[in-house]
């Protein structure tokens, strides 16, 4: 797995996540001032709770179509999220599997094969990659960001359509459902260029309570046939 594969994996557990930690413009049409002003109050709401958001634990459920394959992928898991900037990803089902984000380092962590990845990222891949955490005027360039529709039940839907050739190539949009009761993440689906999409859904278990003593600590294997 070459280092784009597993930056663009890690942004893809990641990323939606993420976009709830910087503040970013806002588009609608403007023969639609109604929905225009819907829209800017949703922001608002978002970025009110990312100001308070320091930690959380998320059960995850994630289906991945390919054009490679006839039947979906289905993979289940937990999500712990800390604001210093670690993020662990604990697959369950249907095999064990550790995604780590910490100290600018990703690691993959195969529990059966007793097998490591380590990957440094640095500290800009959700920049690099989809402009998180960019002035407004750079978001400006890379994003189209609409709100699509509204339930009482799933809550406010949006749509980020990209616009910079990085991010245009591998991605035709983003949506991403928001929940009218704690302004987080239900639902985040990643639609590529070929066709495949992954969706995440998304439900939380806590919020800005302790997380686990040393959820992000793990003792990897040491020796060189362990790694690859």
């Amino acid at each position: 797995m070459n280092i784009f594969l597993l930056k663009k994996y890690a942004v893809l557990i990641f990323v939606g996540l993420s976009l709830y930690s910087y503040a970013y413009p806002v588009f609608s049409s403007e023969k639609d001032p109604l929905s225009t002003s819907k829209l800017d109050w949703i922001i608002k709401n978002i970025q009110g709770k990312e100001k308070s958001l320091k930690t959380f634990t998320a059960r995850m459920v994630q289906t991945k179509k390919t054009h490679l394959l006839r039947e979906p992928l289905h993979s289940e898991g937990f999500i712990y999220f800390d604001y210093t900037g670690k993020m662990l990803l604990k697959i369950t089902v249907p095999s064990p599997l550790i995604v780590l984000l910490k100290n600018n380092m990703l690691v993959l962590y195969y529990p059966d094969l007793s097998k490591v990845k380590e990957t440094y990222i640095g500290n800009n891949v959700l920049r690099e990659y989809f402009g998180i955490g960019q002035s407004v005027e750079e978001l400006r360039k890379r994003y189209l960001i609409r709100l699509v529709g509204e339930t009482p039940t799933d809550g406010y839907h949006l749509e980020l359509i990209p616009k910079h050739k990085t991010i245009a190539k591998h991605i035709d949009s983003i949506e991403v459902t928001v929940s009218r009761e704690n302004w987080l993440p239900q639902r985040i689906c990643f639609k590529e260029k070929a066709g495949d999409w992954s969706d995440i859904r998304l439900e939380f278990i806590s919020i800005n309570e302790p997380l686990p003593a040393g959820v992000f600590t793990f003792n990897f294997p040491e020796k060189d046939d362990e790694r690859f």
